[in-house]
């Protein structure tokens, strides 16, 4: 009985620990875009221009050759929801009438997000940590000492100043394009 014990402790630990040490991979399908390309489509441009710019959509719409549907769905182990992105062109004429951008970051996006950075990083080098003794025994302002209120920052007058409009969240994709009716 002995004998038994000892190794079928060590093959329940082995258990436990590797029922933890589950990988579970990335999944990336769809058409990845790129911000700099997303930035150029414009209005009237043609279906072969669009094509070079932005590649053939992963998942052609067998009902309506005017639209162009550009998705993009990414799950991984480190996010709780996955990134879901698309992009819709739509045509007339063979050149494009209107298209709808829900989530694919542009040039725009990217240059604010360099500014927040460099602000980010200009203010952490800005406040220097005090030390354990001032810490601990200045830290209280006397009654002497004026409280300055920050300055409220001037309105932005140019569009690079201004942030961008919010992403809008991640809609739920439409129906396969099997259902006619858009219901399942």
């Amino acid at each position: 009985m002995k004998r038994l014990a000892l190794p079928t402790i060590l093959l329940a630990a082995g258990v436990l620990l590797a029922t933890g040490c589950v990988y579970k991979m990335n999944i990336q399908q769809g058409n990845y875009l790129v911000a700099e390309s997303v930035s150029q489509l414009k209005e009237g441009m043609t279906r072969s221009q669009v094509r070079f710019l932005l590649g053939t959509p992963m998942v052609p719409d067998a009902f309506n050759e005017n639209r162009w549907d550009y998705y993009y769905f990414f799950s991984s182990q480190k996010f709780k929801e996955p990134l879901k992105r698309r992009l819709t062109v739509y045509f007339a004429d063979d050149k494009v009438l209107r298209f709808e951008n829900l989530g694919v970051p542009t040039e725009a996006d990217l240059a604010q997000l360099e500014r927040d950075l460099r602000k980010a990083v200009a203010e952490s080098e800005g406040a220097k940590k005090k030390g354990f003794w001032s810490r601990t025994f200045g830290g209280k302002k006397s009654a002497s000492q004026p409280t300055s209120s920050p300055a409220p920052s001037p309105a932005p007058t140019s569009e690079a100043e201004r942030p961008p409009d919010p992403v809008p969240p991640s809609a739920p994709l439409p129906a396969p394009a099997g259902t006619p009716s858009g219901q399942p």
